[in-house]
């Protein structure tokens, strides 16, 4: 039975010991203004509505500057939070899933593999905010350009009974 609990014991310390944080070490926030998109009423369940934003300028010079850093410095911009409010307060739960992505502004539309941000499983909640998940991505090589562009793709689980004027809140943190 010692055996076991030794046994046990050495398992979960080489375990512990080989987990690591390989995100690499935090450097500055990258926090944008917020964007506000209007969702029209009537916007059906067949096709995911896109709004766009193009030609937003990335700042990076500036954020780069107001932390000390130098760009040699920074290997990844990751996605950190993201927030989307019904400004009028009205519920949103006739929505599914939301995907907010960016992409250079040359593309005519961004990809699913350009996402930064996601929420599913919306669909009759009754809410009028929702915090979106960060994605995996690293959006060093576009963010670290002079502009990017932004579409948010609303899935519609009905109809979409009236127009929301949506208010989005988003920021990104940059390690080394």
């Amino acid at each position: 039975m010692k055996n076991y609990i030794i046994l046990g014991l050495g398992c979960c310390v080489l375990l512990f010991s080989t987990c690591r944080d390989d995100v690499g070490e935090f450097l500055f926030e990258l926090n944008y203004p917020p964007r506000t998109f209007s969702l029209p009423a009537g916007t059906n369940t067949f096709t995911a509505a896109v709004l766009s934003a193009n030609n937003l300028p990335t700042n990076y010079p500036d954020f780069l500057a107001n932390s000390g850093q130098s760009a040699g410095d920074v290997n990844k911009i990751l996605p950190n939070f993201a927030r989307l409010e019904s400004l009028d307060g009205l519920d949103i739960g006739f929505l599914s899933e939301i995907s907010i992505r960016i992409c250079p502004v040359t593309e005519l539309n961004c990809t699913i593999a350009d996402e930064a941000f996601y929420i599913d499983d919306l669909y009759r909640r009754n809410i009028n905010s929702t915090g979106l998940q960060p994605g995996l991505g690293n959006f060093k090589d576009l963010l670290s350009s002079s502009l990017y562009k932004m579409e948010v793709v609303f899935f519609l689980g009905e109809i979409a009974p009236y127009t929301v004027d949506f208010r989005l809140d988003y920021g990104f943190e940059a390690y080394q």
